[in-house]
């Protein structure tokens, strides 16, 4: 069946997201920035993106559903630093990927989105360590010297099903 993912390009879609995030059909969200910025009367800015990005990111979430983009414009294509920076943040926070408009964007994205060796290499021992905890009927259990429990197993979990 076809998918969705809406493309939120005004203040009143931005409001409206978490609306929009449980319609029919909707795989994802993403929050537009250049006619964003445009119909807010401010420049495509960082700052000026950041809140109706995030709040975009929240209402996919909440609807469950994916969450594309960074947390900055993508039309100065040619600024792969700048935009490998937001990549990797925007991950932090949880996005799913982000769109780009030109193909030399791709691997830059597609590196900051993918787990990293240590990464899986980390989450997979953590795993283990949880089965063994839960099997002993432990809730949480400490781990590299930090407290684990169920919410940090299966964002574990869920970078290994990245791979």
């Amino acid at each position: 069946p076809l998918q969705l993912v809406p493309l939120l390009e005004d203040p009143d879609a931005v409001l409206d997201a978490r609306l929009i995030a449980r319609g029919p059909r909707v795989f994802g969200l993403i929050c537009g920035t250049e006619d964003l910025a445009t119909a807010m009367g401010g420049e495509a800015a960082p700052d000026v993106l950041r809140l109706p990005k995030l709040l975009v990111h929240l209402a996919a979430k909440a609807a469950r559903v994916r969450s594309f983009g960074v947390l900055r414009s993508v039309a100065d294509f040619s600024d792969t630093q700048g935009i490998a920076s937001a990549a990797f943040e925007a991950r932090r926070f949880g996005f799913d990927g982000a769109t780009c408009i030109h193909p030399k964007v791709v691997p830059v994205l597609n590196e900051a989105f993918s787990p990293t060796a240590d990464e899986i290499d980390h989450a997979e021992r953590l795993v283990a360590a949880a089965e063994a905890a839960f099997a002993e009927g432990r809730g949480a259990f400490a781990f590299e010297g930090a407290m684990v429990d169920k919410p940090i197993v299966e964002r574990a979990r869920a970078l290994l099903e990245q791979r």
